[in-house]
């Protein structure tokens, strides 16, 4: 018996597994890219008949009644029709509820989960990835150039005509979040009355013109504010991102993309590059240029290295407290950032 690990299903192959693989109860995607987690478990429930039965439950439920889980998935319809549960996973709760369900040897009907970031220490995940009648999909935040590919997809399916770097540009403005992509998509195929076979060809001042600002925008700004050390607008982009009710969990995200950005463009300049030779890249929007630039001589490789460590401990800190401590949690830490940076100069 060969002990190779078992070959990767791709995201295509995974949601074609709900209706096809009927020896699995649990199919559970997760991952950073909270966007395409929730793409994906949409699709995999949207591959079930129109009139299939479906049913709801978060772990917060499963904590309170661990059988709840074994107990649905293992009931018939109430009209004799298909049949399948929808499961949302918050942090490690429900984990009982989900070893209840695998331990069922009766056939069911079938789980979709959904959960954010699992690290590999998480119980739920080593249980899910090392049990016969569990799947899962891991989806990693891409960046600009795995993202553009997927762009200009939805592009010419919108029936738009866009180049690599127009695509480029989309995925950076949206922060590679699949949804908001799929949005300044369909605005430009409005825009354009865009047809299927009939592509319109998308001309970069229409898509400015067009761009909404959005909460990433606002985001990207406090990113920019925090990584300059830029404490003179550090308040006001503060109140700005407060007063939209931001998520927290969404910021510190969008951070940890930027600090891995820069850690990949600071090993240019070790290497020998120049700043200005760096930053002058396709990849790279041309008025984000001089911010990148700036954070590029405030944070050496090393000081980048502890940066996104702290970054991770303090996302740790946001999961495990109400939205209302977290905030004021993040605040304080990007304020801490900022006057680093801001000492650098």
């Amino acid at each position: 018996m060969s002990g190779r690990a078992p070959r990767k299903l791709s995201e295509a192959e995974f949601i074609g597994s709900a209706e096809a693989r009927a020896d699995i109860r649990l199919f559970l995607v997760f991952g950073p890219d909270e966007s395409a987690v929730a793409e994906i478990a949409a699709k995999m429930c949207s591959s079930f008949a129109e009139d299939a039965e479906r049913i709801d439950i978060d772990s917060d439920q499963l904590r309170k009644d661990p059988a709840l889980l074994a107990d649905e998935a293992g009931s018939l319809s109430l009209f004799g029709g298909a049949r399948f549960i929808r499961l949302t996973i918050r942090r490690e709760e429900g984990l009982e509820a989900i070893e209840n369900l695998l331990a069922q040897e009766r056939d069911g009907n079938p789980v979709i989960a959904s959960a954010g970031d699992l690290k590999k220490t998480s119980k739920i995940r080593k249980l899910a990835e090392s049990h016969p009648r569990a799947l899962t999909h891991i989806c990693y935040v891409p960046d600009e150039g795995k993202m553009a590919p997927l762009v200009a997809r939805m592009a010419q399916e919108a029936g738009l005509s866009i180049d690599r770097s127009m695509a480029m540009r989309i995925a950076q403005a949206t922060g590679q979040d699949r949804r908001l992509a799929a949005i300044e998509i369909e605005k430009l195929a409005l825009y354009y009355d865009a047809a299927s076979g009939n592509a319109k060809t998308v001309e970069p001042e229409d898509f400015e013109a067009l761009c909404a600002e959005n909460d990433e925008e606002n985001i990207g700004m406090l990113v920019n504010r925090v990584l300059g050390g830029d404490m003179r607008m550090l308040g006001s982009e503060l109140a700005s991102v407060r007063q939209t009710g931001i998520d927290a969990i969404r910021i510190i995200r969008a951070l940890q993309r930027r600090i891995a950005m820069l850690m990949g463009l600071r090993g240019k300049v070790d290497a020998g590059q120049s700043p200005d030779n760096v930053v002058n890249s396709p990849a790279i929007f041309w008025k984000e240029k001089p911010a990148i630039k700036t954070q590029l001589m405030r944070w050496p490789s090393a000081r980048l290295a502890r940066l996104n460590g702290h970054i991770l401990e303090t996302e740790k800190r946001l999961m495990q407290v109400k939205a209302e401590l977290g905030g004021v949690i993040l605040e304080e830490e990007l304020t801490r950032i900022a006057r680093a940076a801001a000492r650098a100069r």
